[in-house]
This record gives C-alpha cells, sequence and structure tokens, in this order.
C-alpha cells in the first residue's frame, strides 16, 4: 500500500482525539453518531437500506467479540449444500500488524491494491462537491475519523464485492458505534460484559450493557453468553423494548477442539455455533457436512490471542503473546501462562493504554501467574519502527511515563527489581532477544501483554509476520 494511503488514513481524526470530546460533552456527541454516520453512507452513493443486503451478524461485547467473530467466520466457510461456498465479509477491530486485517474476505485481508481502491473511493466520494452532506449538527465533521471511516470502508466493500454474510465486529459499546448503523441484522451476539471504556459507557456493568445491547434489533434475535446477573437483566429489557428476545448461550464441553487456544475461548466459540445455526436457518442456508461446526471450530485462527511462537532467531525464547486489555480479559490470559511456564525464567513485556488502568491489570496478572518464575520486565508504548505505525488509543507521551510508572507497580507486586523501560517495540524486542537469546541456561518463556497494538507489534518485529 503505498505512503500516500497511509499518510491520508493516518491525517484523519485519531480515536483518541475523539474519545477526548466525548469526554469533555458529557457524551453528548453520541446521541448523533449514527445519523451523522448515515449521511456518511449516503454521501459516497449508498442508501443505509442497501446494508441489509449484506445479512449482516452483529457482534458487541467487552471480551471476546473479536474471537466469536473469528468462530463465526470459520465455521460459515465450510462447505455448502451443491458445492456452494459463501463469500464472507469480516470486519474487525484494532489490527495487529496492517490495517487490512481489519477488512476481511474469506478469512484474508483484502489486497493492498483493493484497499488502495476502496479507501479512494471512499475519500474521494467524502470530499466531493456533490452530493452535498447531510449536516446533522452545525459543527458534524466532512470526514469521519479513523475507526469511523474504516467502518464505512468495510461496508462499501463488502457491497462492491457482493458477499453473502458480513460479520461485524463493534468498536466500542453498541449504541452509538458506528457499526450500529445496519437496520435488519439477521442475528446479534453479545460477548462477556465488563468494565471498560467508563470514559464513553459509564462504570457499572449495568450502565454498559445498556450500550451493548444498543445493537439489539426488532426481527433479530440476539444471544448472549452467561453475563452477571444485573447485566442479564439490563439485557432482557432491553429486547422487550426493541421487541426482540435475547437467549443466554452454554459453554461448550471443555473436549471440542478449538484452533483458539485458551479454556476461556470455549463459551465465545459457544456463542458463534448459535449465530451460525440461528444465521443460517434464517437464511435458508444448509450446509453439506454434518461435521461443519467439529471442522469450523477446530480450523478457527485469531492471531494474538493466547499465541505462542519460538524466535526466529533464538530458538531459547518462546514468546507468549495475548492482546488483553481488560481486567477480565487479562485474568484469562494469567491462567493461560500459568498453565505453560512451569518453572521456567519468565519475562513480562507489558504495556496499558492510557486510559486503562494498569495497576489493576497487572494486579490481576500477577494474582494468576505468582507461580512463575518471573526473572526480568520490560515496559513499552505500542510505537515500532514501521510507516504506518500510528498509536490511535493513547498519546504520545514522550516521557514514558505511563511505562515507568506501570515498571514501578511490576516491582511492587513481583518483588522482581530487573525492569527495563523501552521507547519502541522494536527496542524492547531487542532488549529481550540481547539479554536471553544466548542464556545457557536455556529456554525463556516470554510473555507479551496489556494492548493488542503491543501484541501486533511483537508478531511484528519478533516474530517477522503473523
Amino acid at each position: 500500500m503505498s505512503t500516500e494511503t497511509y499518510t491520508d488514513l493516518n491525517n484523519l481524526q485519531t480515536n483518541f482525539q475523539i474519545i477526548q470530546q466525548i469526554k469533555a460533552s458529557g457524551g453528548r456527541l453520541n446521541e448523533y453518531s449514527i445519523p451523522e454516520f448515515a449521511s456518511f453512507i449516503e454521501k459516497i452513493g449508498h442508501k443505509v437500506s442497501d446494508l441489509d443486503r449484506l445479512n449482516v451478524i452483529h457482534v458487541t461485547g467487552t471480551k471476546g467479540k473479536g474471537s466469536t467473530c473469528a468462530f463465526v467466520s470459520s465455521l460459515l466457510s465450510g462447505q455448502m449444500e451443491a458445492g456452494n461456498k459463501l463469500k464472507i465479509g469480516l470486519f474487525t477491530s484494532p489490527h495487529l500488524i496492517e490495517v487490512r486485517e481489519r477488512i476481511q474476505i474469506n478469512g484474508q485481508p483484502i489486497s493492498t491494491d483493493q484497499f488502495a481502491k476502496y479507501f479512494y473511493q471512499v475519500y474521494n466520494g467524502l470530499k466531493a462537491e456533490e452530493p452535498k452532506l447531510k449536516r446533522v449538527m452545525p459543527e458534524s465533521p466532512d470526514m469521519p475519523m479513523y475507526f469511523r471511516f474504516l467502518t464505512l470502508m468495510a461496508y462499501h466493500t463488502f457491497l462492491q464485492e457482493n458477499v453473502d454474510v458480513a460479520i461485524m465486529e463493534v468498536g466500542v459499546g453498541g449504541q452509538y458505534d458506528s457499526t450500529n448503523v445496519i437496520q435488519k441484522p439477521i442475528v446479534c451476539g453479545i460477548a462477556s460484559l465488563g468494565i471498560d471504556h467508563q470514559g464513553s459507557l459509564g462504570n457499572t456493568i449495568e450502565e454498559i450493557a445498556w450500550h451493548k445491547a444498543g445493537i439489539m434489533k426488532q426481527g433479530a434475535p440476539a444471544y448472549s453468553v452467561e453475563q452477571p446477573e444485573s447485566a442479564l437483566q439490563v439485557l432482557e429489557a432491553r429486547a422487550k423494548e426493541r421487541h426482540t428476545t435475547v437467549e443466554v448461550v452454554r459453554p461448550l464441553d471443555h473436549s471440542v477442539e478449538l484452533g483458539i487456544p485458551g479454556e476461556h475461548q470455549a463459551i465465545n466459540a459457544a456463542l458463534a455455533v448459535r449465530l451460525c445455526q440461528e444465521w443460517a436457518a434464517r437464511t435458508n442456508t444448509k450446509f453439506a457436512s454434518a461435521s461443519w461446526i467439529t471442522d469450523g471450530l477446530r480450523t478457527a485462527r485469531w492471531p494474538g490471542r493466547s499465541q505462542t511462537f519460538v524466535s526466529p532467531r533464538h530458538a531459547n525464547i518462546s514468546y507468549n503473546v495475548d492482546g488483553a486489555h481488560t481486567v477480565e480479559s487479562m485474568a484469562a490470559c494469567g491462567k493461560w501462562f500459568a498453565s505453560k511456564a512451569s518453572d521456567i525464567p519468565c519475562v513480562l513485556v507489558f504495556n496499558a493504554a492510557h486510559e486503562r488502568n494498569a495497576r489493576a491489570l497487572l494486579e490481576t496478572l500477577w494474582n494468576e501467574t505468582k507461580g512463575c518464575k518471573f526473572v526480568a520486565a520490560v515496559f513499552c508504548p505500542n510505537l515500532s519502527n514501521r510507516v504506518d505505525s500510528v498509536n490511535f488509543t493513547v498519546e504520545n507521551d514522550q516521557e514514558l511515563r505511563q511505562q515507568k510508572e506501570s515498571a514501578k507497580i511490576w516491582k511492587e507486586l513481583s518483588g522482581v527489581e530487573d525492569t527495563t523501560v523501552c521507547g519502541t517495540i522494536n527496542e524492547a524486542v531487542e532488549c529481550v532477544e540481547e539479554r536471553f537469546g544466548k542464556q545457557p541456561a536455556g529456554e525463556t518463556n516470554i510473555l507479551v501483554a496489556g494492548s493488542l497494538h503491543l501484541v501486533g507489534g511483537f508478531l511484528d518485529v519478533a516474530k517477522g509476520s503473523i
């Protein structure tokens, strides 16, 4: 993809900037987000009703929604009756290495040529003098911010590519998220709920559940994993308001083979199966093989979540990467890592986005990994030397105050005095591999967690690719 395309994309208003605006306005911007986004759709030549052709599966949640979408994509990729295959669109966020990962067709990111083509069809369409943009508010922008632009581009791409199904992962919340412009999804899913994005969603699980339930639509049944009782009550009340239903899905038996590792994936897989079954029934889609569920679950892949790989330069270094960035997902990450670490020396590599509680995340991780033999820790921001490496969720702090504070917290919790603060992911990889790559004592287990952007950088720099 050309540098010009990256420049035009990266010059859009960032997530960090829009979050700050929402906080400053007391959330007032939210109520205008969907009609404003609908005006962008019309500006580039579509009607909002055109999106109904995409047969959308809409998924929200605090943790597990991306994994659920990956399972759904894999399940639907099986052989259909009469040898037909579905053309499957998948929109997720954030990306790990390249922005193209956010918009996939049949399990693969769209090509660089496709990305550039559809990017400029949307970009130039928004900049055109005609038709005039419908202003929802006097201060409505001419161009959507980064995430919303990519959502718009995903919808445009899937319409142009005539996909049979579009699996849409919510960015933040649900009620006011740009993906929620869809009027008639086929089915909706709600993954595990927890406390996150308090600045825009609220400080209680009930407030957050209200936002997540905003994706429910009349005529589209909703399915949810098991939730805290108070959150479930909110989901049920909102389902009634919206003239639909919500059904709780139970976890799969742990004997079922899953392509995405981690015990916690059993509930995400169960939700995905139920969403696919409902979608198939409502679209009259039939599978040729009775094994489509077991095959789809077994072959599912979702990089950056409970993923392990060996350094290509040092066979004694084992990287264990997980994009956990909430208290709940960090607990699952810690359990997963503790089950693998044994008595092998361990090193933590960590970063938390500015708006997240680093202490809470580190305390949760430490509580699950006290039995691990941590010998050192490295802290760095979500920045690498890639031309398209831009941090869209936190403010760039050259003083590295967040990382220094995290190092202090980890020392207090673990008693490990050997901590290093690096300025980039590249420096962090170099630090780890120089120190532990030639250790005569043998293998070292590296845990990389706290941010999907951090994990993506490590997959790129340490491994070379996803």
